[in-house]
């Protein structure tokens, strides 16, 4: 017996083919070999009796990479997807492999056919259902077909066939009215045995297409599953065509395809630095961002092609109590909100260009200037408290909105201790959220949000350990500000990693010839740099994809600013080194700021002393200040001062 561990690294519906091979090989060749699989996608090998556990250390093995050359004369030669494996299985092994089934071989427990469907959990009855794929792969998008007309034909069916969208989290799959959404909430195997208890399926040519054939219907005596494919003209129909299926092309009707599929593979460069973004690979017969071979295809024509099985009494529509059991389904998912929060580098440059497409203008209007500060808890309050000493010890009157979430960050004594410094609310982002939803949670998120949702249409943002050393009120009637509506500081000088350069491609843009920004301070006019601060945002809100190619949000806000050209002023002036501390200057090269940003305040701790940084004794004497009111609590007295209820009427004013 000859043992063999077969390798493949493709897409789960090429290894639903290969599923196949594997059958037939034993089939032909019972006893002859011992396979072993190693796949991106073991959900699909589970259960399958041609399966053998190998171990290449201690059996003798033969290692098999696989691959199906035979796709590359899909176009001229007249065979099926399902003879690729078996004619390169064929040659590595010496033997004659023909396929024995039309169909991928897929297996399921005894245990697995008696569990009710996710439908049936959800409806609390056997609820007949189609499964619906409105999307595909990213590197894949001249699949795709239009999401208004994958609607047309939900609504078409509505109260006759109930369908269940799925999709994968990091793949294309826009969201469907009247549809049971399961997209993001099916595992591989999950997605098994929903196609075993469906009725039919719509796809374009995705995985679910070979689910459609390979999985075993749930009543034996049924026949074939029905399966309508949206295919258009990438890939000749014989190639992929199943026997029941209807699989809707339009190879043949079109000069792009006259000859046989295109297989092309994007209709939109998705800026991955992926090869398929290439001109040779891509679409360039359009209408809009659909091919022109999918457009050609209506939704007249699906909902007649699905609507045959009806008519031909295969299938039977939804009686009026299965109908109440469905709406119930669609009523449980309508509010799935997992699947759109996760961006790939595949994803992400098409959900930036469609937020940019649709930014919401402001939604309150914003009046004069004022310095914006994050600061929640112990540690970034206690050098809040320093840096707004200082500030109004330099003869800054700027009003401050101090920004944390909720009150386990800033304590009554903290609140009571501010009361002493003039012009300072609190602001319960929590409470803020309520009237302007976001997806940010803490940290680095909160720097966009505070700047936009601020009462203050000019806005100079201050990290809380960013000490100045003059007064910067004049920032604000400097000409190029004035010009440009927003300043920005260097950060130290980097070279672009591979990385960087990702994230900056993604956004369609290229890396700029200047320093990456430093947000330990930023001067904005919201009324003019309104939409790149909402689109910094919106990175923000994705922090779990751009914060893996750039350092927290500094770059986030050039990314934004230069994706919609918006004008900035950069500050010419570099970084001045001292010891955990970044040294910012203005416009004619004069230190403005100190921002600690590795050597914090601490107030009960040793505090390093830096050279060369100034007002140090005064910053000193300021968290001594704070230490005698943390430690003995804030005076009574002070907490009932005019100063006290006048911060606490503007938080009350300001959250409501």
């Amino acid at each position: 017996m000859t043992n063999v561990i077969l390798e493949c690294n493709l897409a789960p519906g090429d290894v639903v083919m290969l599923t196949a091979a594997v059958r037939d090989l034993h089939r032909q060749y019972p006893g002859e070999f011992a396979t072993d699989v190693r796949t991106l996608c073991p959900d699909l090998w589970l259960h399958n009796p041609q399966i053998t556990s190998l171990n290449e250390k201690h059996d003798k093995v033969r290692r098999i990479l696989c691959s199906y050359p035979l796709i590359n004369y899909a176009n001229t030669a007249p065979y099926h997807c399902l003879h690729g494996f078996t004619e390169f299985l064929s040659e590595q092994l010496g033997v004659a492999v023909q396929p024995t089934e039309f169909r991928g071989d897929i297996h399921l427990s005894a245990q697995e056919r008696a569990w009710f469907s996710q439908v049936h959990e959800l409806t609390g009855e056997d609820t007949p259902f189609w499964v619906l794929s409105a999307g595909g792969k990213y590197d894949l998008s001249a699949k795709w077909w239009d999401k208004k007309r994958f609607q047309e034909v939900v609504d078409y069916f509505r109260g006759k066939i109930q369908f269940v969208q799925v999709g994968h989290v990091a793949h294309y799959h826009p969201k469907l009215n009247g549809v049971i959404d399961l997209r993001g909430k099916t595992s591989l195997r999950e997605l098994v045995r929903l196609v075993y208890h469906a009725e039919g399926v719509l796809s374009p040519v995705t995985m679910l297409m070979h689910l459609a054939a390979a999985v075993p219907g749930k009543k034996q005596s049924a026949g074939l599953r029905p399966c309508v494919v949206i295919a258009g003209g990438r890939e000749p129909p014989h190639w992929e065509h199943y026997p029941g299926h209807q699989f809707i092309h339009t190879v043949g009707a079109l000069p792009c395809c006259a000859t046989g599929g295109c297989w092309k593979d994007r209709a939109v460069k998705l800026r991955d630095g992926d090869n398929r973004d290439r001109k040779s690979n891509l679409c360039t017969n359009l209408v809009g961002n659909l091919p022109r071979c999918m457009h050609m295809i209506t939704s007249d024509e699906v909902i007649r092609r699905i609507d045959t099985y009806y008519k031909g009494g295969q299938l039977a529509y939804l009686d009026c109590s299965q109908n109440q059991a469905a709406t119930l389904g669609v009523r449980k998912t309508r509010r799935n909100t997992i699947f759109p929060e996760e961006l790939t580098i595949h994803s992400a440059g098409i959900a930036l260009d469609e937020f940019v497409s649709r930014i919401p203008s402001p939604s309150a209007q914003f009046f004069g200037r004022g310095i914006v500060m994050c600061a929640g808890g112990l540690r970034y309050f206690t050098n809040a408290w320093v840096a707004l000493k200082q500030l109004r010890t330099l003869g800054c009157r700027l009003p401050v909105e101090l920004w944390h979430f909720g009150p386990q960050e800033i304590s009554a004594t903290m609140k009571a201790a501010l009361s002493q410094i003039e012009g300072v609310t609190c602001v319960d982002v929590k409470q803020l959220k309520k009237k302007n939803p976001s997806a940010i949670k803490t940290g680095w998120q909160l720097k966009p949000y505070a700047m936009l949702f601020s009462r203050f249409r000019e806005v100079l943002l201050l990290d809380a350990d960013n000490v100045a050393v003059a007064n910067p009120e004049y920032l604000f009637d400097q000409s190029l500000y004035l010009k440009a509506g927003a300043v920005f500081w260097p950060d130290y000088p980097r070279s672009a990693k591979p990385k960087t350069v990702a994230v900056w491609r993604s956004c369609g843009l290229r890396v700029p010839r200047e320093p990456e920004f430093e947000t330990g301070q930023i001067l904005v006019d919201k009324s003019k740099t309104w939409a790149a601060l909402r689109l910094t945002l919106w990175m923000n809100e994705h922090s779990g994809f751009y914060y893996r190619y750039v350092y927290g949000d500094k770059e986030t806000f050039h990314l934004a600013f230069r994706k919609l050209k918006q004008p900035y002023a950069l500050i010419p002036w570099p970084i001045h080194r001292l010891e955990g501390t970044m040294c910012q200057h203005d416009f004619v090269g004069r230190r403005l700021f100190q921002h600690r940003n590795t050597e914090k305040w601490d107030l009960f701790g040793d505090n390093k002393k830096v050279p060369g940084f100034l007002f140090e004794t005064e910053c000193r004497r300021y968290l001594h200040e704070l230490k005698a009111l943390m430690e003995s609590g804030t005076p009574t007295h002070l907490q009932n001062s005019p100063i006290h209820h006048r911060q606490s009427s503007l938080l009350t004013e300001r959250v409501s």
